[in-house]
């Protein structure tokens, strides 16, 4: 009898051991990597892969409050007129990232299982929203290291992802000037595309984690 306890114990400690490991593990891929973060200033520059054209621009990250969202801010610099502002947070309930893109041509969900390695890959959902039609895309943010992250942004093409805007970013200190005013209707903003993903996926209503 004594036995049969002893290795019942040893069962369940194995199986409380995996299952915290696979639980540990999931949670690490929504965590950036060790001494990352986005929060601060960033001098962004790069090209347009299909014209060759210069792109400049800066990012500012800060995250919220309760630490659960980051919010990124892009102010293009070279050619001037875009700025987006996006949303990056956790669905704990699904083990993944979500991230919302909001800009001048409209907004659109993107999802993503997490970081993979260096690299957080999201992708377009079913939820884009803008101004003319467009491919499904994604963003792919690459850290090199604590200082330095690359951004790409890809679309479909002919069943294959192809590049559309490549940016190699370093953080700057002390604070950048940046001509950019928040826009006042961020908030009705966020309520309308928290409606459309709730349309479009009402069984994760539950689950998200949306800061308003």
């Amino acid at each position: 009898m004594r036995q049969l306890l002893r290795a019942s114990l040893r069962l369940l400690a194995v199986g409380l051991t995996v299952s915290f490991g696979q639980s540990f593990c999931q949670a690490s891929s929504l965590i950036p990597p060790t001494g990352f973060s986005f929060a601060g200033y960033w001098q962004c520059s790069g090209s347009f892969p299909g014209s060759g054209r210069e792109h400049r621009s800066v990012y500012h990250g800060e995250s919220s409050a309760d630490g659960k969202w980051v919010d990124l801010t892009e102010t293009d610099v070279e050619p001037k007129g875009y700025v987006g502002r996006y949303e990056l947070g956790t669905d704990a309930g699904q083990d993944k990232l979500v991230f919302i893109d909001m800009n001048s041509s409209g907004y659109a969900i993107f999802e993503s299982p997490g970081w993979n390695g260096h690299t957080l890959t999201v992708t377009s959902t079913e939820v884009l929203r803008y101004s003319s039609a467009a491919p499904k895309n994604r963003f792919l943010y690459t850290v090199n290291d604590p200082q330095h992250f690359d951004v790409e942004w890809q679309y479909q093409k002919a069943g294959a992802w192809a590049s559309g805007d490549l940016l190699h970013c370093a953080a700057q200190t002390p604070r950048l000037a940046v001509s950019y005013a928040p826009n006042v209707h961020t908030g009705s903003m966020l309520s309308v595309i928290l409606r459309a993903f709730i349309e479009s996926k009402p069984t994760l209503f539950l689950t998200l984690q949306l800061p308003f």
